[in-house]
């Protein structure tokens, strides 16, 4: 995909909180834990979805993370806007800056309805179901990468959920 490492982290720690029963809190520690990476830098990056109110944050033992609301009324654009900055999704793929319907670059006519169907997809299409979909195919894995390993070899640590 064309997001930041920050940006698919949020989605993934997203998709593993959207298995856990509604209300759970998950902690940050083994969320980083499960995707291979550190948790100051994933406590980071889940602070964008605090403030943006997609997640609510518990401080102290027994805190964690978990969502604001349902994961079946958070989207994949809830997530992503809150990470990205906001006109990133708009911006030009070859990244010229005076690209538009009336100024357009050489991509621009077939990038145009191909960025529109993704939006559409992901601001209609749940949390819930990216999630259940994802683990239904086995590609969403909840167990700890293990950080001693080679990190290539689990697909959480790769960046692959």
């Amino acid at each position: 995909m064309l997001y930041r490492r920050p940006t698919q982290l949020a989605v993934q720690a997203s998709l593993l909180l959207a298995l856990e029963p509604e209300g759970s809190l998950y902690r940050v520690g083994d969320l980083a834990d499960t995707l291979g990476v550190g948790a100051p830098y994933l406590a980071k990056v889940l602070q964008s979805l605090t403030r943006a109110g997609v997640l609510r944050a518990v401080r102290g033992p027994g805190g964690g993370v978990r969502f604001a609301r349902s994961p079946r009324e958070i989207h994949l654009w809830d997530i992503l806007s809150a990470v990205e900055p906001a006109n990133e999704f708009e911006r030009c793929f070859l990244g010229l800056k005076p690209c538009s319907d009336l100024n357009s670059c050489p991509l621009h006519e077939d990038w145009a309805p191909i960025r529109a169907k993704i939006r559409r997809l992901l601001q209609t299409k749940n949390l819930w179901e990216f999630a259940a979909e994802a683990r239904n195919r086995g590609v969403l894995c909840r167990e700890p990468a293990n950080r001693n390993a080679n990190r290539q070899r689990s697909p959480c640590a790769e960046g692959q959920p």
